[in-house]
């Protein structure tokens, strides 16, 4: 192929891509105007919480405490705390050692 049959081609290309883009962008217009004028009253309430955005989180129970400091605790969900992963480390044998009303020496 020459530079003259290349250019031509590359012109019919364009104006393909470009009719192919006028026809999408008219079909999408076309599906919001439909879904714009249905008149769906939007429910109240989210799934996943209330309508504001703010969730109410439940309180989880204190599984573990720290015998230096009572006022750290921890509900034995995610990652363990410093003061846990140090207690361990220091001397502690047993994560039952921390439990609250436990039963020590477990």
């Amino acid at each position: 192929m020459n530079v003259e049959d290349l250019l031509a081609l590359k012109a019919k290309v364009e104006a393909a891509i470009s009719s192919r883009v006028d026809r999408e962008r008219k079909r999408l217009t076309e599906s919001l105007r439909r879904l714009d004028s249905i008149s769906v009253e939007a429910p109240s309430v989210a799934r996943h919480g209330k309508a504001n955005g703010k969730t109410k989180r439940r309180t989880l129970t204190v599984k573990y405490r720290n015998p230096a400091n009572a006022k750290e605790t921890w509900a034995g969900r995610g990652n363990r705390p410093r003061w846990l992963v140090a207690a361990l480390k220091g001397g502690k044998k047993k994560l039952s050692d921390f439990e609250v009303g436990g039963r020590p020496g477990r």
